[in-house]
């Protein structure tokens, strides 16, 4: 309901009849719409950062090369079915310094699971300038999310397939990417 109606437009009455509980109920376990909402959003954060993680322990075995990873983890940006919702609360945080603080902790979590990917590429660097391949890998793959979400019509494969060729290409690690996907890019 946030998603579709948006934060403000969708009252506590309303949640309490779509989750058939009282509106009671609702606040004995959350003190606000907000609360309702990062939590939504924190426990979809926590699945999201898990197969990220999932993903690089693949890569550390050597069992996934790097570009597969980053397509990976770019397709899973792009299959942001609750985007609207992320979008929603990104908005909240704006004019709520509580939402703000929450959100600022989940953006850590990710980042460092970012971070992760990053280092994982190129351990060779120094820590300013994986800091700069973080920002922009985050940039990209939250990007790939809203994309989603503004428009359905996405080619989650051809997209993230294209994007890791970028990345790839970006992260100066152009000669990891398979020769069919070079060709598919240029």
């Amino acid at each position: 309901m946030f998603g579709s109606k948006g934060f403000h437009a969708t009252t506590t009455a309303e949640l309490a009849a779509a989750a058939s509980v009282s509106i009671g109920q609702i606040y004995r376990l959350f003190s606000s719409k907000s609360d309702i909402v990062l939590s939504i959003v924190e426990e979809k954060a926590c699945v999201r950062v898990a197969e990220m993680h999932g993903i690089f322990d693949t890569v550390e075995r050597g069992e996934c090369s790097m570009f597969d990873a980053v397509k990976a983890i770019a397709a899973v940006s792009l299959q942001n079915s609750d985007g609207d919702l992320f979008y929603e609360i990104l908005a909240e945080a704006c004019r709520n310094a509580s939402v703000a603080d929450r959100i600022e902790t989940l953006f850590a979590f990710y980042r460092a699971g970012v971070r992760r990917l990053a280092g994982l590429a190129r351990p060779d660097v120094s820590p300013a300038e994986l800091d700069a391949y973080v920002d922009v890998m985050m940039a990209c793959f939250i990007g790939l999310g809203h994309r989603t979400a503004a428009s359905h019509s996405v080619d989650i494969e051809q997209t993230s397939r294209n994007t890791a060729c970028l990345m790839m290409r970006a992260l100066g690690l152009s000669e990891q990417i398979p020769a069919a996907d070079h060709q598919s890019a240029t």
